[in-house]
């Protein structure tokens, strides 16, 4: 196999300020791999806070994407990006999303519970070795593609339904019509993925389109890019946990983080 880039990446998950101050875990949840083969797998699913389930939900999709996405590269290890790659990448986070609908409604079965209980959003990204990537996306949250050291950037924005507090889950019955797939280019070598609870900080809107509030991913990912991990989760976790951040919105936060860092 070819020489391909590695990924350093970073990623956490953190209760709002309406979960800890009841004491309770919060309902995001997120993964971030990277395969055998090199690609690089970044999913968050944020729970609804009126499902009972949310957080389960939120798991098991994570799982099924990342496990579904990882047979179908590693299977003949990655090719260079192309658009019959990234189809397959399409067709394999449809499969998964079908297979944790299953799984949650297997699980809700014996309690009585339907699907809604299970709520969840979804917002990931892969990117290519070679270059190039894929977001997927249900509901809100956001996903960015950044290249050129910030002068490039591609963005994921949120999506929500009819009303500004509402928006679109996994377990609807027309979950296929709001999965929203878009390409990512050559040329971009970092990605964030985030919550709707990290949106309220990282994005502004212009003539009511999102872009990136670049001065709050710039620090970040410098700080990242040199830290070790286990480092930069904590303080990841520290400014998504920060009382300034917490006076913004009192959701859940995930944010991840990954950058190739060359062959």
């Amino acid at each position: 196999m070819a020489q391909t880039a590695t990924w350093r990446m970073a990623g956490t998950s953190v209760a709002g300020a309406r979960h800890a101050e009841a004491g309770e875990p919060g309902q995001d949840r997120h993964r971030l791999h990277a395969t055998r083969s090199g690609a690089l797998i970044a999913v968050a699913s944020d729970g609804a806070g009126s499902a009972a389930r949310g957080a389960e939900g939120a798991a098991m999709l994570c799982e099924r994407i990342v496990a579904r996405l990882e047979l179908y590269f590693d299977a003949g290890f990655v090719k260079p990006c192309s658009r019959a790659t990234l189809t397959g990448a399409c067709r394999a986070v449809r499969r998964a999303v079908g297979e944790a609908r299953a799984a949650v409604a297997a699980a809700g079965a014996d309690e009585g519970l339907e699907l809604a209980a299970f709520h969840a959003t979804l917002v990931g990204a892969v990117m290519l070795p070679n270059g190039g990537g894929l977001f997927f996306h249900i509901g809100d949250g956001a996903a960015l593609a950044i290249g050129a050291e910030g002068a490039r950037w591609q963005l994921s924005p949120p999506s929500n339904g009819e009303y500004a507090d509402t928006t679109y889950f996994f377990t609807d019955a027309d979950w296929r019509r709001h999965l929203r797939f878009s390409l990512i280019g050559a040329g971009f070598d970092t990605i964030f993925v985030m919550t709707d609870g990290v949106t309220e900080l990282a994005l502004v809107q212009r003539d009511g389109v999102h872009e990136p509030f670049m001065p709050f991913f710039e620090p970040i990912g410098r700080y990242l890019a040199a830290a070790g991990r286990e480092e930069g989760e904590q303080a990841l976790s520290a400014t998504l946990d920060s009382s300034a951040a917490r006076a913004r919105t009192p959701d859940d936060k995930t944010l991840l983080w990954a950058r190739a860092a060359g062959p």
